[in-house]
């Protein structure tokens, strides 16, 4: 007890003797009211900070639960429109895009556009966002120091059985005059592609839904827009495989498109660079050129085939992938089993 009786005593008497100092100096009190006054000022914006900080939280969070309640509109698309600069120009095109030309891969589903408030920065935060929404597709932009940005997009899984995805990345051309229409179309065809990966396989649509989907990629890449690589990649081996879908559905005009398209494709591919896409695209070839052979027995044609399936089954010989091999093995044996009846032809006239 006498310590702290002590320790207030010695405190009073401090506090006594910088009241003495202030009222012997004007100067001494004028500094410590603007002393004062500053740090009142500082505590009104920190808490005024918080409030708003507070209100901004509040409403993001009433927005994603009144997305969560809107699950009678079909597929729900989640633009994050925040960030400021650049990322608020990229999330911006991308609201535009998606809303103007996903239609285009939605086979008649309904569906609909919209914005989420705020920034988002990080996988973790995406995942986070698309569980409080229940949103399908999550897109956003993002635009580290040194770079031209990019628009990720992250889409929920189709069945309770499919693992979280991971969300990709492509990157925008750095010139605001490349973010033009046909970059915009393709941009769409990406986040259409996260919602509904089966774009990536021709061979699940009925050649009538499919026609126009194909029709409009080949469209969009005639326009070579400044899109990322990887989503062009992906744009050309799509078109590629749905020509060839349509030419064995049973559309003659499809068939010479199958090989011209077929052909130009695995003229861009780096096998060594993508020896996955390669493989994929000597098959797709080869099954065209069978195929046009089938309409007019032409054995140059089939032995051209022949060897394009062949260059993809050495190569998928020391992979594991047996699906693409028995694939390509399967075309060869058809070839091989129209070279050996050439008399049918010849008899039927080119008819099977």
């Amino acid at each position: 007890m006498e310590f702290l009786s002590g320790t207030f005593k010695t405190l009073a008497d401090a506090w006594a003797s910088l009241e003495a100092a202030l009222a012997g100096s004007p100067s001494l009190a004028g500094i410590g009211l603007l002393l004062a006054v500053g740090a009142g000022v500082a505590v009104a914006v920190l808490a005024l900070a918080g409030v708003v900080r507070l209100g901004f939280a509040m409403r993001r969070a009433a927005i994603a639960k009144g997305i969560k309640r809107q699950n009678e509109i079909g597929a729900r698309i989640v633009v994050v429109r925040g960030g400021g600069g650049r990322r608020s120009g990229i999330a911006g095109f991308l609201h535009k895009a998606v809303d103007t030309h996903l239609k285009d891969y939605m086979f008649g589903g309904p569906f609909s556009v919209m914005s989420y408030p705020g920034s988002l920065d990080g996988d973790a935060r995406a995942q986070q966002l698309l569980q409080r929404t229940e949103a399908d597709v999550i897109i956003w932009a993002e635009a580290p120091r040194g770079t031209k940005g990019s628009a990720r997009i992250l889409a929920r899984p189709t069945n309770t059985f499919e693992a979280a995805r991971q969300p990709v990345t492509f990157a925008m051309p750095k010139e605001k005059s490349a973010w033009n229409d046909p970059l915009a179309r393709a941009m769409a065809y990406a986040a259409a592609k996260q919602f509904r990966p089966a774009l990536g396989r021709p061979q699940d649509f009925r050649a009538e839904r499919l026609q126009p989907v194909v029709e409009t990629v080949l469209s969009i890449l005639a326009q070579k827009p400044k899109a990322d690589p990887a989503l062009l990649a992906e744009m050309v081996d799509d078109s590629s495989a749905g020509a060839l879908q349509l030419a064995f559905a049973g559309d003659d005009a499809w068939i010479d498109k199958s090989v011209e398209i077929a052909r130009s494709t695995l003229g861009e591919i780096n096998r060594s660079a993508a020896p996955d896409r390669w493989i994929a695209a000597n098959i797709t070839l080869g099954r065209a050129l069978r195929l046009k052979a089938e309409k007019r027995f032409d054995p140059v044609m089939l032995r051209e085939g022949i060897a394009y399936l062949t260059e993809a089954l050495e190569a998928l010989r020391s992979e594991p992938r047996l699906k693409l091999a028995e694939s390509a093995a399967q075309a060869i044996g058809e070839a091989q089993k129209l070279l050996g009846t050439r008399r049918k032809f010849s008899i039927s006239g080119g008819g099977i």
